[in-house]
């Protein structure tokens, strides 16, 4: 036989409980929700920005209406600080020549890192080449 039965006051006790863990658990699956949605946004706002930057760099016209549209937009000193390529044309072309530079650096330093394949002895004068057919 199974032990002795609940009160009334057990049962409420314990269906209070049952109520109480599951209001926790949903606040914990809207918390989840709330960072998964934020997660979300900021890779979406990352994707877009990247987009919109390659697509600055190679069309001159979209660059100008970009510098109008966030020198309109953009007032926050702190915040023109962080993208002055954006606001400025000259600035923009200063970052492309650095980043050109800083391209141009690394791939020799890329390129002093390779091993470079052994010489072959020069041929004396008057030597037949390899692979010619004697005369």
């Amino acid at each position: 036989m199974s032990g002795p039965r609940k009160t009334l006051d057990e049962l409420i006790a314990n269906a209070l409980e049952r109520q109480e863990r599951s209001r926790a658990d949903v606040a914990d699956l809207r918390t989840r929700a709330r960072i998964l949605d934020r997660k979300k946004d900021a890779h979406r706002k990352v994707v877009a920005g990247a987009t919109l930057l390659a697509r600055v760099k190679a069309n001159p016209h979209l660059r100008r209406a970009v510098h109008d549209d966030f020198n309109r937009a953009v007032i926050d000193p702190k915040r023109r600080a962080v993208i002055p390529d954006l606001l400025d044309e000259q600035a923009f072309q200063e970052a492309m020549r650095a980043a050109a530079d800083k391209a141009a650096i690394e791939a020799k330093e890329e390129a002093e890192m390779q091993p470079t394949p052994p010489m072959r002895p020069l041929k004396a004068p008057g030597e037949t080449p390899s692979g010619a057919a004697p005369s």
